[in-house]
């Protein structure tokens, strides 16, 4: 199934906040002089991983949207436990292995979370100055 412009807008606005903290975590490395190369792949492999995982939840709810409301939502919770186990592998994977610094991988799993965080905050702010209407 191909993402719809929704899923594909969304991935990439979380994809750009996500690589922004990434940035700014492994800048707070280099000025802490803990900077080494494991810290840029533990960011990528954390935050990317992360990304992904986001993803494939927007691809299933696409998919899942036109289902009967029972079998979309078994579908959904499928994805969202073998997601979920797919995400813990990679993450253990990245804090075991010595290519990943540790810190760099869990810290930028939780970036895209961060980055809804902020996102929804922004919204709020944009719809109150909006005298409470939203924009398309």
């Amino acid at each position: 199934m191909r993402p719809d412009k929704t899923v594909k807008k969304e991935t990439g606005i979380l994809l750009l906040g996500t690589l922004i903290l990434c940035g700014i975590m492994i800048g707070i490395f280099a000025l802490a002089k803990h900077f080494n190369y494991t810290v840029v792949t533990g960011a990528l492999l954390g935050g990317l991983a992360s990304v992904f995982n986001f993803f494939l939840m927007g691809l299933t709810v696409q998919n899942a949207v036109d289902k009967d409301p029972a079998e979309a939502k078994k579908k959904i919770q499928l994805s969202y436990s073998l997601r979920s186990f797919a995400l813990l592998v990679v993450l253990g994977v990245g804090v075991y292995l010595p290519y990943f610094h540790w810190l760099a991988v869990v810290l930028s799993a939780l970036f895209p979370r961060v980055t809804i965080l902020f996102r929804s905050m922004f919204l709020k702010k944009q719809d109150a100055d909006n005298g409470g209407v939203s924009e398309p």
